[in-house]
């Protein structure tokens, strides 16, 4: 459909799309200080200590404002984890295609990957631990991503024949085994003065060795 056209001051025959994208453009900056802005005062608050007045005042906007863009505290609360999920997952995937072509090679990408956001996003952290209880929905949500993306990678390495487990059931308990192995791992070992930072490379290593051993058929075994 044709963009709309209107008379200008003098006559001319002018279109609203401009006027209209850039009412859009300012509507989704917007949103998003409104987002990076919550991000902050969890990561700095918790979810409990965050209301609309402290999000708004960070992103310097009229607090009813706020309300053009989500129905309430929670509607917003409960997108955080979700939105930050993707960018996660978009991080750990570029990571994983820059990798050799070996599953060792992408899992050490994805392991690493992780971690590597998690020092990046250093809210992330407290919002993980927080958020099964202080924002279920988004919580949820995430994890969902997090465990389907996992599936469909294992998927891969067992189409190729490198897992040693085959069924999709042995698959769901892997992945879950594999996801815990990050929270914990991270929760021990990423949190230091109250900055978070990358584990120590004994970690890694550590967890490369269980995994190449417990879940990896031997090269030799894969070969024609």
């Amino acid at each position: 459909m044709a963009a709309a056209a209107i008379p200008g001051a003098t006559g001319e025959v002018v279109s609203e799309t401009p006027r209209r994208s850039r009412r859009a453009e300012k509507a989704e900056a917007t949103r998003a200080r409104l987002f990076a802005a919550a991000i902050e005062v969890v990561g700095e608050h918790g979810y409990a200590g965050t209301s609309v007045a402290l999000i708004t005042q960070r992103a310097k906007v009229a607090q009813g404002t706020f309300y053009n863009y989500f129905t309430s505290r929670q509607d917003l609360l409960d997108q955080l984890l979700p939105s930050i999920s993707v960018k996660l997952l978009e991080h750990v995937r570029k990571k994983v295609l820059a990798a050799e072509d070996s599953p060792v090679a992408r899992e050490y990408a994805r392991i690493t990957g992780f971690f590597e956001f998690l020092e990046q996003t250093p809210h992330l952290f407290k919002m993980l631990h927080e958020g099964a209880i202080q924002a279920p929905e988004g919580f949820r949500r995430h994890v969902s991503l997090q465990i389907e993306n996992y599936k469909r990678a294992l998927e891969y390495e067992r189409r190729r024949g490198f897992l040693k487990v085959s069924g999709r059931e042995e698959i769901d308990a892997l992945t879950q085994m594999l996801m815990g192995a990050r929270d914990y791992l991270s929760a021990r070992f990423c949190v230091r003065d109250g900055e978070i930072v990358q584990p120590p490379s004994h970690v890694i290593e550590t967890y490369m060795r269980f995994v190449v051993s417990g879940m990896f058929v031997e090269p030799e075994a894969t070969a024609d």
